[in-house]
């Protein structure tokens, strides 16, 4: 399986990287098991979504924010407010 890799708002490409989306989810209040968890999906959902390995961070905020709703809303609330900038 190619590596996953996202396209950024301003048109960089990265590769994916779980780690620091797990990251990113613990600092929003998910315990480590959670934030893994979530991690996994969103890696699994991205790589059957992906268009030619790559997939847009616009993409992957919409489907993270889904899943994080769907598992507990106050980390979402969280996610969502950090990645603003709040």
């Amino acid at each position: 399986m190619a590596e996953l890799k996202v396209r950024k708002n301003d048109g960089r490409i990265e590769p994916f990287d779980r780690g620091k989306m797990a990251a990113g989810f613990q600092r929003s209040g998910a315990s480590p098991g959670e934030a893994e968890g979530i991690a996994s999906q969103v890696e699994s959902w991205a790589q059957n979504a992906a268009i030619d390995g790559i997939i847009s961070s616009a993409e992957l905020r919409t489907k993270v924010l889904e899943l994080l709703r769907a598992s507990n809303p106050t980390v979402a609330t969280n996610f969502e407010q950090f990645r603003k900038g709040a």
